[in-house]
């Protein structure tokens, strides 16, 4: 209830200036200003995202960069409105509608909510009217920003001297897993099968890779083996082949095998739910810097809550550290036009007596 008092308070003075008000005003910017009352919300806010905090000087420090990115959000804001854009009603409308409803869920009856606006003196309309101003700043700051980052977008020029400097710099960062070339020959066994079944089936697989085994004894080749005699219908045809791998690719059992093979060995009987597997190792990769023209897939990206995880697409590499540099460049763009919105402006701090939260 503490808090939901807190908000109120905040949306109620909120611009409106009276001596009283005058009193809680920790800065001007431009024309508006920032409550003490809006500080203490933006800081509480800040706290609870970063968990816990120790000692006053880094709780000193939190609440000096709160404000110091409230009077950016308000320059930003001022710069959207005095470049055309506008927010409507019914754009903020559901979020709107969605506060309220989120701070009526607190309490409850709808009795015990009205009570409580009445006893803060706010009506609901008041507090609608209050949420929309604050939502509608939202959208026109992202709005703002957006914009911004477009202009940006067109002017960011990366160049390939800058590309190969920052891909030299970040060596580690592109380093590749150790891999390996294999093939195997496969005797397959049900993989429902369980207790004798699959015991007979494990029986009837070793008869056949025993033959096998005579087989590369007697000096065939490893693949023509596999065309012969593998039950893998996928790689038979190309000798076994596995391709180049890296560990997570294959079942763990082959790939400890193939793993532990020196190029040109071939494994002991290896099992696997779906039977036995003679695995030959034909090259070992170790870890190497992938180069700018190799393919490269970029880390996942933390999905939206309920959205299902997806691997982002393979790309050249070049072309992901190209992406890289130039949303740095965006990034610092948009620094720079904001640290400039405040070299510009018109900013009175309070003395820090008057504005310690």
């Amino acid at each position: 209830m503490r808090r939901l008092a807190g908000l109120m308070a905040a949306l109620l003075l909120a611009g409106r200036v009276s001596a009283e008000v005058a009193e809680r005003i920790v800065a001007k910017v431009n024309r508006d200003i920032i409550t003490r009352t809006e500080w203490d919300e933006a800081t509480a806010a800040q706290l609870a995202q970063s968990g816990t905090v120790t000692g006053t000087a880094e709780r000193g420090k939190i609440t000096e960069q709160v404000l110091e990115r409230m009077i950016s959000s308000r320059l930003i804001i001022q710069e959207a409105l005095a470049g055309g854009l506008k927010v409507g009603d019914t754009e903020v409308e559901p979020q709107v509608d969605q506060e309220i409803e989120a701070t009526r869920a607190q309490f409850p009856s709808q009795r015990e909510f009205e009570a409580r606006l009445k006893a803060e003196g706010v009506s609901l309309e008041n507090l609608r009217d209050r949420i929309t101003r604050r939502v509608k700043d939202q959208f026109l700051y992202f709005r703002m920003i957006s914009k911004k980052q477009r202009e940006l977008d067109q002017t960011a020029e990366v160049t390939e001297d800058e590309v190969k400097a920052y891909h030299e710099a970040n060596k580690d960062r592109w380093q590749t897993p150790p891999m390996v070339r294999a093939r195997h020959i496969q005797f397959s066994v049900d993989p429902a099968a369980t207790g004798d079944a699959r015991k007979d089936a494990l029986a009837e697989a070793r008869r056949k890779l025993v033959a096998a085994q005579a087989a590369l004894k007697r000096g065939e080749k490893f693949e023509d083996v596999a065309i012969m005699l593998s039950d893998d219908t996928v790689t038979r045809a190309t000798g076994g082949d596995l391709g180049t791998f890296e560990r997570g690719t294959w079942h763990e059992s082959i790939e400890d095998s193939a793993f532990s093979l020196k190029p040109g060995q071939v494994s002991k009987p290896v099992e696997s739910p779906v039977g036995l597997h003679l695995v030959k190792t034909e090259q070992y990769i170790k870890p190497h810097p992938k180069a700018l023209d190799e393919k490269y897939r970029p880390p996942s990206q933390s999905p939206a809550p309920g959205a299902p995880p997806s691997a982002p697409p393979e790309m050249l590499l070049k072309d992901y550290v190209k992406a890289i540099l130039r949303n740095e460049k965006i990034a610092k763009g948009l620094q720079a036009w904001a640290d400039g919105l405040k070299a510009r402006a018109m900013i009175i701090r309070y003395p820090e007596d008057s504005r310690k939260p």
